[in-house]
């Protein structure tokens, strides 16, 4: 019996790694040999274990990169030579090199997730310029689009993709990791290891520390908490966990530091315990310039935790103001301090929150979404047949 060969692509292992493993193993489960092809990373080796057929390509997430045209060739040749029956692409520069490959070396059918263009309702006018005249372009050599947010879907409705563009509510989450048994002990514990008292009232940030997840906006707000609140000893109970790494950790430690806020944010780095977190804290924050659908959110529904972001596209498809947290607009502290003073000062919204979002959670759940990808790649298979 002939086996289906099928490539994943991502400019980082560790995006396979983080958002795709478990449609890996479904399409392993399937029969199927799969391959992928990223920038090596701590990732890497996840994916290898899995069984993964590894291709180390050196992607730049610079598109003009002259590492980008290698990357390219090196792609051509390994796709003329192995001839994939499916193709997923992930991430803007893989994404690009990979059709483009894929078209030249006649590999027959291509799958795109858009994890968030880069072109959105108030994105500036050179990620226009740059990115939506490729996208559009590279959608003729893309036979299945999917999108993952309403905006992105609604927009790419309109490109001439050769066969279909598909809405999947995003990458998925295991619903049940955040349904901790002994949740209040757990709390109890892990505040003890990480130094924060019962009574602390703990904001949760799970996200790269990169200028796009807008931490400043946090550190701003907390400032600005500081100066108005009138009762102090509210405001010392104010911890802010950031469980992410990134280029800007210096420079926002350094920001911390000089706003003398020190003792209400902990640097947590990257963790592997994110449903023990999600137990400790008593709101999720993510203030992002620009998302696609951030499995962070989908986590806090999952934890019933109660949110504060920011009112762009992704964020907005998860959050609804005054239901399951606050929106504010990128940029207004005044508007992010308050949001969290309200939930602060009042236990009962925190309660009916964090209850509408447990329920919200489970049309993300992993399970649902397995489900509909399934379905994708059984109709991408038996038309390359």
């Amino acid at each position: 019996m002939m086996v289906n060969k099928v490539a994943f692509l991502a400019t980082v292992y560790r995006h396979l790694e983080a958002f795709h493993l478990p449609y890996i193993k479904l399409l392993q489960q399937k029969g199927c040999e799969v391959h992928a092809y990223a920038y090596p990373d701590q990732g890497k080796i996840e994916v290898q274990n899995k069984g993964v057929i590894c291709h180390d390509i050196q992607f730049k997430r610079t598109p003009f990169h002259v590492n980008n045209m290698k990357a390219l060739m090196m792609l051509f040749q390994s796709f003329k030579v192995e001839q994939f029956d499916l193709i997923h692409v992930h991430t803007p520069v893989a994404s690009v090199l990979g059709r483009i490959a894929a078209k030249m070396s006649g590999n027959p059918f291509v799958i795109y997730t858009a994890h968030g263009f880069h072109f959105f309702t108030g994105a500036p006018i050179l990620n226009w310029l740059l990115y939506y005249p490729v996208e559009r372009l590279l959608s003729r050599w893309t036979d299945y689009l999917i999108t993952i947010n309403e905006e992105d879907y609604q927009r790419a409705k309109r490109f001439p993709v050769r066969r279909e563009v598909l809405y999947v509510q995003g990458v998925g989450i295991d619903i049940n990791q955040f349904l901790l048994l002994n949740e209040m002990e757990i709390r109890k514990q892990k505040r003890k290891e990480l130094g924060i008292r019962e009574n602390d009232f703990v904001i949760l940030s799970v996200a790269e520390l990169n200028k796009n997840k807008n931490i400043v906006q946090l550190i701003d707000s907390v400032d600005y908490m500081r100066k108005k609140l009138i009762n102090k000893t509210m405001m010392l109970s104010v911890k802010c966990l950031l469980a992410g790494d990134g280029e800007d950790r210096e420079r926002l430690i350094e920001k911390v530091n000089e706003l003398g806020l020190s003792e209400h944010f902990c640097f947590l780095g990257f963790r592997k315990d994110v449903p023990e977190l999600m137990a400790v804290s008593d709101v999720v924050v993510l203030l992002s310039k620009r998302e696609g659908l951030p499995k962070s959110l989908m986590e806090a529904l999952a934890a019933g935790k109660p949110i504060v972001t920011t009112n762009v596209r992704g964020n907005r498809d998860l959050v609804e103001d005054g239901v399951n947290g606050y929106v504010v607009k990128v940029g207004d502290v005044q508007k992010t301090a308050e949001a969290f003073l309200k939930l602060i000062q009042n236990e009962d919204i925190r309660f009916q929150m964090g209850k509408t979002n447990r329920e919200k959670a489970k049309m993300y759940d992993i399970t649902n979404i397995l489900s509909q990808m399934e379905k994708i790649y059984d109709r991408a298979l038996e038309k390359v047949k």
